[in-house]
């Protein structure tokens, strides 16, 4: 199969470029993981898409990983990754950090977000979205900005083409990135509005048949996997459990069982709120972590929520039995 893209269209720099020996560059091929199963990985290289049947010998790899082959596309090693989110993707260079400017503004998941990117070893930049709707959006700004002076912060409506033109130093050709955030904090029309182009000679372009990997109208790649959409509800530890352990034991009194704690009646953790029994920010968080991560009208529990939120409730249930006895 042949392929038009050269390894700078798939984000060949120059850190990867220095882990190659004289065999490489002679008689080797280079190539980048687009997507994986249980059983294979999927990879690109300028000689075009081709799969690698996983085994005992195969090193763990992630999207985006840059590996050595030779000519018959055989496996020889994998590359340093210059970056790297833990069991999901590789070789990001920034991450948008998405916050929307309305009431699910939250400067704690912002942070949190920072120190997942910060760990990971790649650059972040925090686009704060829906700037129309808000009418404090300077001071809210200042609040993100505080958090680290050397921080770039960008205030943003998703919607308009125009607004995200000071995203453009961060989407040159080969860079690759990726996008975290809540629900409703804008991904989705980011991600459209930056895909559109009335340009026919530089059109989003698909990279593998998963099209977990795009090269954007700009040159730039988008990494997006479920798995980095999801990547603030695969965080969830035991202390995470019991911090939340008071709301998920109130939504056992909720008058209906598919409560979404949004102004339904009988919905016990609004009368907690209404009683200042709890903390209303800490509602806000519980419910930003617990939602699915989309940015549609509807919502639903994924399959990393539900086993949050199945180990939660038993671990409650547990501690409630330990103390009758």
């Amino acid at each position: 199969m042949t392929s038009s893209f050269t390894l700078l269209d798939l984000g060949w720099q120059a850190y990867f470029q220095q882990q190659l020996s004289l065999d490489d560059l002679e008689s080797n091929r280079i190539a980048r993981i687009c997507s994986h199963n249980d059983s294979q990985y999927e990879l690109i290289s300028e000689f075009g898409l081709f799969t690698l049947d996983k085994s005992l010998d195969t090193p763990n790899m992630l999207v985006g990983d840059w590996v050595v082959t030779d000519a018959d596309n055989a496996l020889l090693r994998a590359l340093d990754a210059s970056s790297s989110f833990d069991s999901i993707a590789a070789n990001i260079d920034t991450v948008f950090i998405m916050c929307a400017l309305n009431q699910d503004f939250n400067l704690a998941l912002i942070k949190r977000y920072l120190t997942l990117t910060h760990d990971a070893q790649a650059d972040a930049v925090v686009v704060l979205t829906k700037a129309d709707q808000c009418d404090d959006a300077s001071e809210k700004r200042a609040q993100v900005e505080k958090l680290d002076p050397l921080l770039i912060v960008e205030t943003v409506n998703a919607l308009d083409s125009d607004s995200l033109s000071v995203l453009t130093p961060f989407l040159k050709k080969g860079k690759t990135i990726a996008l975290l955030g809540a629900v409703g904090s804008g991904k989705s029309a980011l991600i459209n509005t930056l895909m559109k182009t009335e340009d026919d000679a530089n059109p989003v372009q698909m990279i593998g048949d998963s099209g977990v990997l795009k090269i954007m109208p700009s040159g730039a790649i988008l990494l997006d996997t479920q798995e980095m959409r999801e990547l603030q509800l695969k965080e969830f530890d035991s202390s995470t459990i019991a911090n939340f352990a008071d709301l998920i034991s109130l939504e056992d009194h909720c008058r209906f069982s598919d409560c979404h704690h949004q102004g339904e009646p009988g919905c016990a953790i609004q009368k907690a709120l209404d009683n200042k029994e709890v903390d209303a920010q800490r509602v806000t968080e519980f419910l930003l972590l617990k939602n699915e991560d989309n940015d549609s009208d509807v919502k639903q529990k994924s399959k990393p929520q539900e086993k949050f939120y199945r180990s939660a409730q038993s671990d409650i249930r547990a501690r409630k039995h330990s103390s009758a006895e």
